[in-house]
């Protein structure tokens, strides 16, 4: 009881990445696959929005060049606030293209998660169900994906303890029988030990 109330008090398991990294070959693969395509793409058109903030630049240059008449001072002023608004815009670019890399990688580990998860939990069922033990222990979280492979699983689990259930009952009887047509107990420990093991793996 003081073991479950700590437990109570200190609240739900913080999630750590490695709870998100339940296969991390395939969703390290896959969010970087993502993320670099992505990247690429948001690099191209970043200099391209670059590149025509530095021609407007080059023709107000141009055309500052072209007015004789204009104080030097007033046009180097010009000229340094043009190209200070081209290095935030570059900036502002590779700042962008950071954050949204960063974004795309939080996501990917999070979507290939909701995926992963329930393939992670139904390979330990799998392996449970291949020790004998048929018996689903816990459901899908809500927003996981696969609720349907898991339900169709899950079904097909419920039906294998059904037919158990009731080969262990048509056993029951039999033993059963046994005894009263006055069969020894060793005559039918064997059986006993069968219903015994099928009995276990429903529980």
């Amino acid at each position: 009881m003081g073991s479950q109330a700590e437990a109570k008090a200190k609240g739900p398991p913080k999630r750590r990445l490695r709870n998100y990294l339940l296969d991390p070959r395939f969703q390290v693969k896959y969010t970087s696959m993502v993320v670099v395509v992505t990247v690429m793409i948001a690099a191209v058109l970043g200099y391209f929005a670059y590149d025509y903030s530095k021609g407007q630049t080059e023709a107000m240059s141009l055309s500052i060049a072209m007015e004789p008449g204009l104080n030097p001072e007033a046009a180097d002023d010009l000229e340094g606030f043009a190209e200070a608004e081209d290095q935030k815009v570059l900036t502002a670019i590779v700042t962008g293209i950071i954050v949204l890399a960063l974004a795309l990688g939080i996501t990917g580990i999070i979507v290939t998660h909701k995926v992963v998860g329930p393939a992670y939990k139904m390979r330990l069922l799998l392996n449970e169900v291949g020790k004998g033990k048929l018996k689903l222990v816990g459901r899908l979280r809500k927003g996981d994906e696969l609720q349907e492979l898991f339900e169709a699983f899950a079904d097909m689990i419920e039906r294998l303890r059904e037919t158990q259930a009731q080969e262990i009952a048509e056993l029951e009887e039999a033993i059963e029988l046994a005894r009263k047509d006055g069969v020894s107990e060793e005559a039918i420990a064997h059986v006993i030990h069968v219903h015994d093991r099928m009995k276990a793996a429903l529980e």
